[in-house]
């Protein structure tokens, strides 16, 4: 018998993302490129949007961890671990679904080339959601 899992059913990188009062996600200036001037770079701040979903077997507390990573896989911020609560959503059809924005202040990219913002759930890996870093001429130059 397979072991039932919780499982990601969207992960992005936007430039502003949010919780509606109705529940639904808003979500602008999706990315997976950030083009900048000058490295070291530090945008103002990076909204990750994420939609986590289980079946009814994994109704609970589960772990959560973010690694946002530089292209040789190094942590460019501390490693970010929290809590969530899956909860029993009977008239979706069994399935129970949870969703958040999180708001990444002060995240620095020293270095040009592929970053990941890697994803483990119950400490197993589960996606990385790319970005990649280029520096880039200011415009008029």
């Amino acid at each position: 018998m397979q072991e039932a899992l919780v499982n990601i059913e969207l992960a992005l990188l936007a430039d502003y993302a949010g919780v509606m009062a109705d529940g639904k996600l808003m979500v602008a200036g999706v990315f997976d490129t950030l083009s900048v001037p000058v490295l070291p770079a530090t945008p103002p701040i990076i909204y990750l949007a994420l939609r986590i979903a289980g079946d009814g077997g994994e109704v609970g507390k589960h772990q959560l961890e973010l690694r946002f990573v530089d292209p040789d896989g190094t942590p460019i911020v501390p490693v970010l671990h929290g809590e969530f609560d899956l909860e029993d959503l009977q008239s979706e059809g069994g399935t129970a679904r949870v969703q958040f924005v999180m708001g990444m202040a002060g995240v620095a990219f020293s270095e040009s080339g592929p970053h990941a913002l890697d994803i483990l759930l119950d400490g197993r890996y589960e996606m990385s959601v790319p970005v990649d870093v280029q520096q880039v001429a200011p415009p008029g130059r």
